[in-house]
């Protein structure tokens, strides 16, 4: 029996990013049951989209260039899932002028949006016209959480909106997770996780802080952070803060990483998982979702973005942000074991029940044959 086809239009690696992770993982998800069409859009040389007036400039021209391929692989007809809406106002016209016009008339469209911030193109008095008549053009739009659906309710309809979580493989066997409480329990120091793009909204320095604040509490710490360099100058300004905090013995920094092997090697050995970001746009973070799948308790900030993806009954600690204190503190009842093993089991569990290969698949599934039976004349 032949597949059903199914476009997905957007950005895949290279470079790695969580966006492009997630764009990725949802095509491996979809293959099994549909023929993929995947058309890139990724801009060369840049782990994000630019932002900005010299960024938009840079992404319509990328995108204008880019315009008569897509229009020519998206003729046939079939559905298009868009794993790239942009929730910015450069990202939102790029889309109008040049994502928007390559498809047919009919042609049926789901948007998934992976922007914390997504509601604010319907409030910024430049985007909320045209967002309002996106939104008509759209068939279904996915958004990764209650909480996110909460914030744009307002402006998409019910029948259009719908809550699917982002989805990885799982990083660890059942094995291998045995094998990591067993080297917690042997272990002389607590293995600590940051894995996220390096850069001060995303709390790498309050974690820095209260790495310091821990040992002063008589922990034993070593911490691994990995990810990528927003700006130039980060990296000596990050390492300098490292030594001037006394933590040059306990922190290793990794900088980029693009071999996935190496990332689910850090997230099998790591102890806690530990992301205070406070950065504006968040929504669900992919390594989040690793860290779960290999049964890591973690440390979050407590925003109601965060607390729809995992709260302190699915194996998370919530701290306040810009709170070095609270972070030491969280990190100091991770060497209780008791508590450690119950966070480890809770974490597990959620990541099988939400966000296994499984789970998500079904819901996506749903989502897809819904549209094709409403294209049934």
């Amino acid at each position: 029996m032949l597949k059903k086809s199914l476009h997905i239009l957007g950005r895949f690696p290279p470079p790695i990013d969580g966006q492009s992770l997630a764009t990725q993982s949802l095509s491996n998800l979809l293959q099994q049951e549909y023929e993929i069409k995947q058309l890139s859009t990724t801009l060369p040389h840049r782990s994000m989209l630019p932002s900005g007036l010299s960024g938009f400039t840079r992404t319509v021209g990328h995108y204008l260039g880019l315009k008569h391929r897509i229009q020519t692989r998206l003729s046939d007809g079939h559905i298009v899932v868009w794993p790239s809406i942009s929730g910015q106002s450069s990202g939102h016209w790029r889309d109008i002028l040049t994502v928007i016009p390559c498809l047919t008339n009919q042609q049926p469209i789901i948007a998934v949006v992976h922007w914390g911030n997504f509601s604010r193109i319907f409030t910024d008095w430049k985007t909320a016209p045209t967002a309002r008549r996106l939104v008509r053009r759209l068939n279904h739009i996915v958004v990764l959480s209650d909480e996110l659906a909460n914030q744009v309710s307002k402006w998409i309809p019910s029948h259009k909106l719908h809550v699917i979580p982002n989805y990885v493989l799982p990083l660890a066997s059942k094995e291998q997770i045995l094998t990591k409480r067993q080297d917690y329990s042997s272990s002389k120091h607590l293995r600590v996780l940051f894995l996220s793009h390096i850069m001060r909204q995303k709390g790498c320095y309050d974690l820095l802080q209260g790495l310091a604040i821990a040992q002063k509490l008589g922990i034993s710490i070593k911490a691994d952070f990995a990810g990528r360099w927003n700006q130039d100058g980060d990296e000596k300004h990050f390492h300098s803060k490292v030594q001037q905090l006394g933590l040059s013995n306990d922190v290793t920094v990794h900088g980029p990483i693009d071999d996935r092997s190496t990332v689910a090697e850090l997230h099998r050995r790591a102890h806690a998982f530990v992301l205070p970001s406070v950065l504006s746009h968040e929504a669900q973070p992919l390594a989040i979702i690793e860290a779960l799948s290999t049964a890591t308790p973690l440390i979050i900030t407590k925003r109601p973005v965060f607390e729809a993806l995992v709260n302190v009954e699915q194996g998370a600690t919530l701290v306040p942000s810009h709170d070095p204190n609270a972070i030491a503190l969280a990190l100091k009842s991770l060497t209780d074991d008791t508590v450690w093993l119950d966070q480890s089991k809770r974490a597990h569990h959620h990541y099988e029940t939400i966000f296994s290969p499984d789970a998500v698949r079904n819901q996506w599934i749903k989502l897809i044959e819904s549209v094709h039976h409403e294209d049934r004349p």
